[in-house]
């Protein structure tokens, strides 16, 4: 009998540790999924933020302005417009009279992108600079800055409001985290 019995406590001490292993198996996917999440995620927002500087530089306001969530705000210098259609107005109307930076002649360079994302919400800053050519020579004409705080709205990322301001602004309140997902 007490060969019976150290015998079924070995199995259930297997059993046991088994178990405990493959907790820590199975939870080790899900991190590992949300690591991946994760990346995909900073990929994205990238991705997102250079195609809004392609899409400004092409002239193309429809696709520029479908990089804004439905509810989505661009501030700035020249106002403020909240919601894709308003935006996409807005940007035409400023653009139409811009005689002096013919589509094609100018383009926009983003750097010091810095990305903090909170589950389907995130706020990036990054700094820009807005060149002219001169024949073949750029020349830096204005910089400044993007404060965003984004969302994923039906699976993709878009910005909820962008500001685009001074390079250095030591006042700044334009960019405020994101409140945790579910409050």
């Amino acid at each position: 009998m007490k060969r019976l019995s150290g015998l079924m406590t070995a199995c259930v001490g297997v059993w046991v540790i088994g178990g405990f292993v493959a907790a820590a198996t199975a939870a080790e996917p899900a991190s590992l999924a949300a690591r991946v999440q994760q990346i995909e995620d900073r990929e994205a927002i990238q991705r997102l933020l250079m195609e809004y500087g392609r899409s400004l530089d092409n002239r193309d306001f429809a696709t520029y302005s479908h990089l804004f969530a439905s509810n989505g705000e661009w501030s700035g210098s020249f106002g403020s417009y909240r919601g894709p259609a308003a935006i996409q107005a807005a940007m035409e109307k400023t653009f139409a009279n811009a005689k002096e930076i013919p589509k094609g002649s100018n383009f926009h360079m983003m750097s010091n992108v810095i990305i903090d994302l909170q589950g389907d919400r995130a706020t990036a800053t990054s700094k820009w600079i807005f060149f002219t050519l001169d024949k073949a020579k750029p020349e830096g004409a204005i910089a400044g800055r993007y404060d965003d705080v984004l969302i994923r709205e039906n699976g993709a990322w878009k910005f909820l409001k962008r500001v685009a301001a001074a390079p250095v602004d030591k006042d700044s309140t334009a960019l405020q985290p994101a409140a945790p997902a579910g409050k």
